[in-house]
């Protein structure tokens, strides 16, 4: 036959005004939690309940890829909602004449439901190298144009960009 074991058990009332051993495990039968005792605190720590962690209309992260040097430094958080934030260094070599633009393109690891998400791009290039614009933005790629201010070319070799919005279903 089954063992059964029973811990200690009393009202939230009882257990408010009672100390347990260390390590004592206790049911507070009004509450139905569990409290747990270190020697000192009335009453003891209450454990929450699962339902108490976590509200069912809370959106949190389901899943995230560390950049890494195996992915190019991409990184990606996926939440409950389908909301994605993905970013990650962009590594090449583009020339920039003066007074010109060059676009770079960022293919999206994880694809967008649509074109009306938010991309965010920074880099490391001196005064004259300026960001223009996304030109385009396509649910599988992020299209970054720089120019050049004054009379010197440039050449971009790396920045770091930024997506977020809805996660496509494809």
């Amino acid at each position: 036959m089954a063992r059964q074991i029973q811990i200690r058990r009393g009202t939230a009332t009882e257990h408010n005004s009672f100390t347990g051993a260390i390590g004592e495990i206790t049911m507070d039968t009004t509450n139905n939690t569990l409290r747990v005792h270190d020697g000192q605190t009335v009453g003891g720590t209450i454990l929450a309940k699962q339902s108490e962690l976590i509200p069912d209309d809370a959106d949190y992260v389901i899943s995230y890829q560390p950049p890494t040097s195996g992915n190019n430094y991409t990184w990606i958080r996926t939440y409950k909602s389908g909301w994605v934030e993905q970013g990650g260094i962009w590594s090449g070599s583009l020339y920039i004449s003066a007074g010109q633009s060059e676009r770079a393109y960022v293919s999206l690891p994880v694809h967008m439901n649509d074109t009306n998400y938010t991309p965010f791009v920074a880099s490391a290039c001196d005064a004259n190298c300026v960001f223009v614009n996304f030109p385009n933005t396509f649910r599988t790629q992020l299209v970054v144009s720089w120019g050049v201010l004054g009379t010197t070319a440039q050449t971009m070799s790396q920045f770091r960009w930024y997506v977020c919005g809805v996660k496509g279903n494809d």
